[in-house]
């Protein structure tokens, strides 16, 4: 989908193995289990892979493809091997939703997963029927691409869900609702999650009242551990805004960062927000100014700006389009990349949260990793999963302790 819509270069340029280590500290070591390719040994669904999620149990692997315009499903054996099981295509008879896909979220509950759907501005639901996995339901406004991107006439009230394109989507700790970060719509789409399995529509948040009246175009979302804060990246607006939220899932404006403001540096076009375990370090990629920039929550519950680590602390090159974060369930390493640069990098984190260079890797099989679209850490951190965006590939890696 993305090779012939024009919109996805603008997020970009704005934006064992054969190793080529640059350092000679290394926090682990990665060993290459396997390299799965679109369209090659029957693999489908991996063009342009956007997003990637790993059952707790490590038992499936969830795909979201911008270029199939789809969402595929690996199996995944005991020696964590992947083997293509299914895909589902906006081409497919009766199935919609699914242009220019990009988020994925798991329910537990109904066995279901959500897959985002950029330019259909939709979320799009699919559910476990014995062995393998069914479309259900698409839920969207139906307004034509065209309208949304090209049409200088404003969608306006036509926009009810607040869903038009759709770029993350996260669920909370207790799966009672399901958050969905809007580009288009500049808008956080809320939905709650029933019983029974159902998702439906609670409100679109489309500001930052009274800190800010607009959300500066969301594209990533994260809660905190207890599910107690919310966290949006707005794009456009170099900005990261930080909700309180209630367990019954009302949110209240906290604070509002933004680029140049309070001392923060190189917080350009905020793409990947993680956070650590404990919630005291927000680790975030930005793509426009090719660097990642911690924040450290300080005892007045307001986060600080602490550290903006880019290319100049690696070596020169590499973190160009960062938008790819992991971090380790202890909180103490983080994966980075850059869609636009090359390589995977490591860094340790200090007990203050800033983030210490330890190496990279540039190269598996004699080829160099580059256009890095998303990091996936299994839960048992015994894997990591990495996407390559326009390579159309899928590098699994097994994470060897040193």
């Amino acid at each position: 989908m993305f090779n012939n819509k024009k919109l996805i270069s603008f997020f970009i340029l704005i934006m064992l193995v054969n190793f080529n280590v640059a350092a000679a500290s290394t926090v682990e070591s990665l060993q290459l289990t396997q390299i799965l390719q679109d369209d090659d040994n029957g693999v489908d669904g991996l063009g342009n892979p956007r997003s990637v999620k790993v059952l707790l149990d490590n038992s499936k692997v969830f795909v979201s493809s911008g270029d199939d315009n789809a969402f595929a499903i690996f199996n995944v054996d005991n020696n964590f091997n992947l083997t293509f099981s299914q895909i589902f295509k906006n081409s497919s008879a009766n199935i919609n939703g699914l242009e220019g896909a990009l988020g994925v979220a798991y329910l537990s509950q109904g066995d279901q997963v959500v897959v985002t759907g950029f330019y259909d501005g939709a979320l799009t639901q699919f559910s476990k029927n014995k062995n393998s996995y069914r479309f259900n339901k698409t839920i969207s406004d139906g307004i034509h691409y065209e309208r949304v991107f090209h049409s200088d006439v404003p969608v306006g009230k036509l926009d009810t869900l607040g869903l038009l394109g759709a770029w993350d989507v996260i669920k909370t700790r207790d799966e009672k609702q399901l958050l969905a970060a809007s580009y288009m719509s500049n808008a956080v789409a809320i939905f709650d999650i029933t019983s029974d399995g159902r998702i439906v529509f609670n409100k679109a948040i489309k500001d930052a009242k009274p800190l800010e009246n607009s959300l500066g175009k969301p594209v990533s979302l994260a809660l905190s551990l207890l599910n107690d804060e919310l966290y949006v990246l707005g794009f456009d607006n170099h900005q990261l805004t930080i909700f309180g939220r209630k367990y019954g899932g009302d949110l209240l404006v906290k604070q509002v960062i933004k680029n140049g403001v309070a001392g923060v540096e190189q917080f350009v076009n905020p793409q990947k927000v993680v956070v650590s375990p404990e919630g005291k370090f927000l680790y975030v990629a930005c793509s426009g100014s090719n660097a990642i920039v911690v924040f450290q929550k300080k005892e007045t519950g307001q986060y600080a700006f602490v550290q903006a680590v880019n290319n100049s602390d690696i070596g020169g090159s590499g973190l160009e389009g960062a938008s790819s974060l992991a971090i380790s369930a202890d909180g103490s390493k983080i994966y980075a990349a850059g869609e636009a640069g090359h390589g995977l990098y490591f860094f340790s984190t200090g007990v203050d949260g800033r983030l210490i260079y330890n190496s990279k890797l540039l190269t598996v099989r004699d080829k160099e990793i580059k256009r890095i679209s998303s990091l996936t850490l299994t839960d048992d951190n015994q894997h990591l999963l990495v996407a390559t965006g326009k390579g159309n590939s899928l590098l699994v890696f097994k994470i060897k302790p040193s």
